[in-house]
């Protein structure tokens, strides 16, 4: 379900995601499926029944292994990568504040010693 319509600027996808989730996917892919593949050259050697299976449904166990893989590694990747930006953009919005709060004492500091410099010449005109 898509966010209200008043969130929508704040929560927009990164433009990055897209690419980081089939990096993921590649790399779960790819890595579930030697597993399944090892799997399979055991299973072929020491499994009756396994042996007894039609090349189609082996062809689908590798496959479902591997989608399975891909899937998982992308959904790990993508919220790794939205938490990272999350992050960043927490940091940068600390450092947005501690720059206002910090412009905010120097501008009342300068203030100050205007005021300081102003009485001081008042005074040494009266005296």
């Amino acid at each position: 379900m898509p966010p209200p319509t008043q969130f929508q600027q704040q929560i927009s996808a990164p433009s990055d995601t897209m690419s980081v989730a089939a990096r993921g996917f590649a790399i779960g892919g790819s890595r579930f499926l030697c597993i399944s593949l090892i799997a399979h050259m055991l299973l072929t050697r020491i499994h009756p029944v396994y042996r007894r299976l039609t090349p189609q449904f082996k062809v689908f166990i590798q496959l479902s292994s591997g989608m399975l893989g891909g899937c998982i590694f992308a959904e790990r990747a993508v919220t790794d990568y939205n938490d990272s930006i999350r992050r960043r953009n927490r940091a940068l919005e600390r450092s947005r504040k501690a720059w206002s709060e910090e412009m905010e004492i120097r501008e009342r500091i300068e203030r100050e010693i205007e005021l300081e410099e102003q009485a001081e010449a008042r005074a040494a005109a009266k005296g």
